[in-house]
């Protein structure tokens, strides 16, 4: 994958990405937000970076001047049978300095447009939990509509209730 914006690229993950996949996290704030993994031990990291090097459709979004890794979006698979074979999930998150800059946004722009004219993908399915107001705001503002939301009860885990709302975007 190699989508050029005017900020951002999005590409696959490369070794040197490391050091920053490593700040998203061990940042807590990141996973308590967005659900992403969490860990501040470096080999646990390692780990996590390697299978999303792994993972069809996880990709780095990396400076357009630098190529430096400043966040991760997924096109993840919502399942491969029927109707499902042709939508996903948009996941994105940005390193916390490089966030209210517009790279996510383009990011999404750019995910949106490979999806649908390059994938042919006929839906486009997000989710935020409910008090991360900045990625709802941008998923409506790339007319993403509000669907639904659940409550993950997570509490018999030992964690809090999560409410996670849906958006969705149909080709």
């Amino acid at each position: 994958m190699h989508l050029i914006g005017k900020k951002v690229i999005i590409r696959n993950f490369e070794e040197g990405d490391f050091d920053s996949f490593y700040v998203l996290v061990k940042n807590k704030a990141n996973h308590d937000l967005s659900g992403m993994e969490y860990t501040t031990d470096i080999n646990e990291a390692k780990k996590i970076f390697y299978r999303y090097m792994e993972t069809p459709g996880s990709y780095c979004i990396a400076l357009k001047e630098s190529s430096l890794m400043v966040g991760i979006i997924e096109l993840n698979e919502r399942g491969m049978s029927g109707e499902l074979q042709k939508t996903r999930e948009v996941g994105f998150i940005i390193e916390g300095k490089y966030r209210r800059l517009g790279l996510a946004s383009e990011a999404i722009e750019l995910i949106i447009k490979y999806g649908f004219e390059r994938l042919g993908l006929i839906e486009l399915w997000a989710s935020a939990e409910e008090d991360n107001i900045a990625p709802q705001k941008l998923l409506v503002k790339h007319n993403f509509k509000y669907i639904y939301e659940v409550n993950q009860a997570l509490n018999f885990l030992g964690g809090d209730d999560k409410i996670l709302r849906y958006y969705l975007l149909k080709g």
